[in-house]
C-alpha cells in the first residue's frame, strides 16, 4: 500500500462528454461488442445484477463453445480489425494512422 502523496492524473469532470456515434444494432455484425454485450448492458442499466450475470455467462459459454469447435476443426480465428504479432494483437487502423490519412 502506497501512502505517498496523491495527485490527479486526469480530471474527467473538466472535459466535455462526447456522445459516441455508432451504427444501430440492426446494422451491426453479429460479433460487434455492443450487440454481443447488449443483454448485459440493458440489465446493468436496470440494476438487474442477476440478469446481467446470466447474460455474461451465456456470452462466455458461447465464446468457449466457439473456441472448442475451432480447436477441434483446426479453424483459425479470423479477425476483422486486428492482426497477430508474436504474442500481441495490433489494431490495423490506429487513430494516428487515420488522422494522417485525413490530413493527406
Amino acid at each position: 500500500m502506497n501512502n505517498g502523496p496523491r495527485e490527479v492524473f486526469f480530471d474527467t469532470t473538466a472535459v466535455p462528454t462526447i456522445k459516441k456515434v455508432v451504427r444501430p444494432l440492426v446494422e451491426q455484425d453479429e460479433c460487434e461488442s455492443r450487440k454481443l454485450w447488449r443483454d448485459v448492458t440493458v440489465n446493468l442499466r436496470r440494476r438487474n445484477m442477476d440478469g446481467a450475470t446470466a447474460g455474461k455467462h451465456l456470452l462466455e459459454q458461447r465464446q468457449r463453445e466457439e473456441a472448442r469447435i475451432r480447436k477441434e476443426t483446426g479453424a483459425k480465428w479470423e479477425t476483422k480489425f486486428f492482426h497477430e504479432s508474436g504474442e500481441h494483437w495490433i489494431f490495423d487502423r490506429p487513430l494516428q494512422k487515420r488522422l494522417q490519412s485525413k490530413s493527406s
